[in-house]
């Protein structure tokens, strides 16, 4: 009897495990750049104390690979291609140096080749020059050493009562991006403690997390200096940013670590006498699906131009003044699966050098995954070389981008007008036609008419 117990329990095991990894791959969000994730830490790096951010990781699909900077068998490239999708850099409280992999080019090619970044600072050690460098290169300026952000009116009375250092964010007055953070629940507020740093002009920079208004850069050390003249201030201090490259590839630097801790994911937050939950997971979960492209990506699923009424689509070559039809297809990666994109936004541009012609493209039906937009517009009269050219790029998406070129051609020598086709003609063809009647007549005439005879005079 025991033994058939022991047996059954052994069969309910394998069930509920096979019921489980079925449930899982619906719960998951896989990337749509790869799952190989590279996990750079330090040798005194205690994983506990991020584990659950890690483990969110992992039960969304992605391979974590921990190594060490300093691992002589360390390469992100082998025979120029990629070895990982995505490179996590958790900057290391003791070494300064992070070895010739992770110097500021070798990270550039890493995501001119299309891999993407997650840096997270040391809220307590200054960045090393190779990761500095690194982001000036995409226009972001790193805070100097032992450099704080504080405010007076905002922060957490049980953690930081008297420095302020531990600053409260809330989602409804901070800077936060809604194509990269969204999902915050409502009433929750962010713990940060760490420093912030500014951001450039560049286009391709995406601000994702702000302090509020009251907030600036604070030094211990030269306390007097750095309240006259402080680093950055206010709405200007900037605790999360990304960079877009212009091949999608993404890049994504936050100014602590602590944004991704244990302690601050479970910490309570404490202001005015009030007791209110953490929001720094669901943050955490959201920069990093954005920073691996798991949300906010777009994707071109066709393209196409013909004539209206006509089945030939991509034609080579059209003629001046005919009615074109132009097609596109977009869609969103959300949650897992590819969705209709509708936006009121999406130009198409018909240029030859200059645009002839900047159309909104409306919606013209949706899919189940996908939202078609079609425009129709009649060709210029110009001939010459033209392009359809769609250029689709919003702060926090993936860029679309699609070049087509065709040859505008005159009428040919069979296509124009009949003369008796244009009402206007009329007029010059009655006078011909009565011209050429008139001179019919008087020729009839003349010819066929009888001449009189003159008398013969005699002498």
């Amino acid at each position: 009897m025991a033994h058939v117990s022991s047996r059954l329990l052994s069969v309910s095991i394998v069930l509920l495990a096979a019921f489980v990894l079925v449930l899982l791959p619906a719960a998951s969000a896989i990337s749509t750049s790869g799952t190989r994730t590279l996990v750079v830490v330090d040798k005194e790096f205690d994983r506990s104390q991020y584990s659950k951010f890690f483990n969110d990781l992992e039960s969304r699909g992605y391979d974590l690979d921990i190594r060490q900077a300093n691992d002589p068998e360390l390469s992100l490239f082998v025979y120029d291609e990629r070895l990982y999708d995505h490179l996590i850099l958790t900057l290391p409280p003791v070494q300064r140096s992070l070895g010739p992999n992770f110097l500021a080019k070798p990270l550039l090619n890493f995501v001119s080749a299309g891999g993407n970044v997650l840096v997270v600072l040391n809220p307590t050690a200054a960045a090393p020059s190779s990761v500095r460098s690194f982001a000036a290169e995409l226009d972001i300026s790193l805070p100097f050493r032992d450099a704080k952000l504080v405010d007076h009116f905002s922060y957490d009375n049980v953690l930081a009562p008297r420095t302020h250092d531990v600053v409260v964010l809330d989602p409804a007055s901070a800077v936060l991006n809604s194509n990269v953070v969204a999902n915050i629940t409502t009433g929750k507020k962010i713990l940060y403690r760490g420093s912030a740093f500014a951001l450039g002009n560049s286009q391709l920079v995406v601000p994702i997390l702000g302090a509020q208004e009251t907030a600036y850069t604070f030094d211990p050390v030269e306390e007097s200096l750095q309240s006259d003249q402080p680093f950055v201030t206010g709405t200007q201090s900037f605790l999360v940013a990304g960079f877009q490259a212009r091949n999608n590839a993404r890049v994504v630097i936050a100014a602590s670590s602590d944004l991704f801790a244990n302690r601050f994911f479970d910490s309570k937050i404490h202001t005015n006498d009030r007791e209110s939950d953490s929001g720094n997971r669901e943050l955490a979960r959201s920069v990093s699906a954005w920073a691996f492209q798991e949300k906010s990506v777009l994707r071109l699923n066709y393209v196409s131009h013909k004539l209206v009424e006509s089945e030939e689509i991509n034609s080579a070559i059209y003629r001046v003044k005919q009615q074109v039809e132009y097609t596109v297809s977009v869609s969103e990666y959300l949650d897992d699966k590819w969705v209709p994109y509708v936006t009121d936004d999406l130009q198409l541009e018909f240029t030859m050098l200059d645009p002839y012609y900047r159309l909104s493209i409306p919606v013209l039906s949706q899919t189940s995954d996908a939202a078609i937009y079609s425009v129709k517009f009649v060709t210029p009269d110009q001939h010459g070389m033209f392009t359809f050219h769609t250029n689709y790029k919003r702060t926090g998406l993936s860029y679309i981008e699609d070049k087509k070129t065709i040859t505008l051609r005159h009428f040919g020598h069979n296509e124009f007008l009949r003369s008796y086709e244009i009402p206007n003609a009329w007029p010059y063809i009655t006078s011909i036609v009565t011209v050429v009647v008139g001179w019919v007549l008087f020729v009839t005439l003349w010819v066929f008419s009888k001449g009189s005879e003159v008398e013969k005079k005699t002498t």
